[in-house]
């Protein structure tokens, strides 16, 4: 016959492992934008990138095979806004988010800067040489257009889309637009343009991109996911992932 203390202790485990097969259980709606290098479709159709498998290897060690939804950026901010167990990616954290989401990661640091064109003689040194050129393209809503108006950018021409911007650029509606060191090739290829034809003049702002997980998703599915990222830095797994992606260490630093 068990003894009280071993009956307790027994009760204990069998509802801690009835925890944690709950939320192991958990349907979680996963949604990215198509980004490259981060996610993108490959030759063959396959929706791979450096993001991807990072999320990928976090559901193989929590146990989730829900599948992962490419929609457009709006879209997402839709779902993850509305709905619990929602998770989106890759995400800026700034200061305008950080309440409105939980955090898992981080997964990249990213750089952002604007572009003139190739052939420009558009010179900036700071800020204040920013805010006085003509139109600066930054995509509707997003981290650009949400940092530049906080450090107080009038000058700010806002697009339904980053290929928008870079159009306009190209035909002379703006001095600059706003990218990421990141994302500067392949959104010139899906504009119809050379990543040759854009030049860097000017770093903007650095930022930390995450997973973010909707407001009302049980924070111990965060706390789950974010314990296995975590195991991925320290078996190097994540660095491995990384390094796959990895051009230019300067630009595209790994997270330690």
């Amino acid at each position: 016959m068990l003894s009280l203390y071993k009956f307790i202790a027994l009760l204990v485990f069998l509802n801690a492992n009835l925890f944690c097969a709950s939320v192991a259980a958990q349907s979680l709606a996963l949604y990215c934008e198509d980004d490259r290098p981060l996610q993108f479709f490959d030759e063959e159709g396959k929706l791979t990138g450096m993001t991807i498998e990072i999320v990928r290897e976090i559901q193989k060690r929590v146990g989730n095979n829900d599948p992962i939804q490419v929609v457009p950026w709006s879209r997402g901010i839709d779902k993850i806004n509305a709905n619990p167990n929602t998770l989106l990616f890759s995400m800026a954290r700034t200061p305008e988010r950080e309440s409105l989401y939980q955090w898992i990661g981080p997964i990249k640091a990213n750089t952002y800067g604007l572009y003139a064109r190739a052939d420009s003689n558009l010179e900036i040194n700071s800020l204040e040489d920013a805010k006085k050129i003509p139109l600066i393209g930054v995509y509707r809503g997003d981290i650009r257009d949400q940092t530049l108006t906080r450090l107080g950018f009038t000058n700010l021409d806002r697009a339904s889309s980053n290929i928008s911007s870079f159009k306009k650029l190209m035909i002379g509606r703006i001095s600059a637009y706003t990218d990421s060191k990141l994302g500067v090739e392949s959104l010139a290829l899906a504009s119809g343009y050379a990543a040759s034809d854009v030049k860097f003049v000017f770093e903007l702002f650095k930022s930390d991109l995450y997973i973010a997980a909707s407001k009302s998703t049980s924070p111990a599915i965060v706390k789950k996911w974010n314990a296995a990222l975590e195991s991925m830095k320290k078996d190097k797994t994540f660095h491995q992932i990384q390094q796959k992606y990895v051009h230019d260490d300067v630009q595209n630093k790994i997270m330690k």
